[in-house]
């Protein structure tokens, strides 16, 4: 029951944030609300966990490994990342490029600093899972999360936290290096180019989504395939479009698939009216 209840509202949790991302265009505002959706889900999740215990030690630790860091995990990464965007210096180029480097040299300080627990986690052990991953344990020499003393003890170990941490360090590490590869490409594309260095995409990610798919349905880049035009328009519009596929699902849901192209099209012939005037 526990694992059902976990895997549905999990992905619950990641429908909600999707819908954020497309809904919600400034930045700050997308990553506080996505930051409150997490900790709503969270407490969804601690509650039902005390009303239906695990049932034995497999399940405490399956539910303490492999669930409740997955929630964490996002918790996590979103507040990384909205720290991120607030601290975030006002330049391009780069300035931008080390201030990125710099963020992730503190991540590897993490990972150099829970080696052995990262090393672990990365190599899918499970002979200290009892005593990570088991309610009541406090062992010294295990490095536990020191927090954990602090924590509600019915629903915390001394490592779930720690191994959330890993998963959204490496999650906000990819963040990082992907954002670092835009910064180059985007320096390479428009070297010497002002006009075309501030060239962003100003409408919403589903409008471009629009876009991409009616490009991809009508050749207009020849046949290349639709992941690799997804990522050549990110790159070039500097923008992330996250999950496109589901975006897609989204817009044959909704009454109207095409409202930016149709948006477009009448603000085309306005323009060729006034031309024609």
């Amino acid at each position: 029951m526990l694992k059902k209840f976990s895997d549905r509202l999990y992905a619950d949790l990641n429908r909600d944030l999707t819908a954020l991302a497309l809904e919600e265009q400034q930045p700050v505002k997308k990553l506080e609300r996505s930051v409150h959706t997490c900790v709503k889900c969270l407490h969804k999740l601690k509650e039902f966990c005390k009303a239906h215990e695990p049932t034995d030690q497999e399940e405490e630790i399956a539910f303490f490994k492999g669930v409740k860091p997955r929630f964490k995990a996002l918790l996590i990464f979103n507040q990384s990342l909205l720290n991120l965007e607030i601290r975030k210096p006002v330049c391009e180029g780069e300035s931008m490029i080390d201030f990125l480097r710099n963020e992730v040299r503190i991540l590897q300080h993490f990972f150099e600093c829970n080696l052995t627990f990262y090393h672990y986690v990365r190599s899918e052990a499970t002979y200290l899972d009892d005593r990570y991953f088991v309610r009541g344990q406090y062992h010294v020499h295990l490095d536990p999360d020191q927090s954990f003393v602090d924590h509600d003890p019915s629903f915390s170990t001394t490592h779930d936290h720690k191994l959330a941490q890993v998963i959204a360090n490496q999650l906000l590490q990819e963040h990082l290096e992907n954002e670092i590869s835009k910064s180059h490409m985007r320096e390479s594309t428009f070297h010497g180019d002002t006009d075309l260095k501030e060239l962003q995409w100003k409408q919403t990610k589903v409008a471009l989504i629009e876009m991409i798919y009616s490009w991809h349905a009508t050749d207009a880049f020849g046949k290349m395939n639709l992941k690799s035009l997804a990522k050549f328009i990110e790159k070039v519009f500097n923008v992330q479009l996250g999950n496109f596929y589901d975006t897609f699902d989204w817009l044959c849901g909704r009454p109207c698939p095409t409202v930016y192209i149709d948006e477009m099209r009448e603000a085309f012939l306005l323009r060729v009216q006034k031309k024609l005037k």
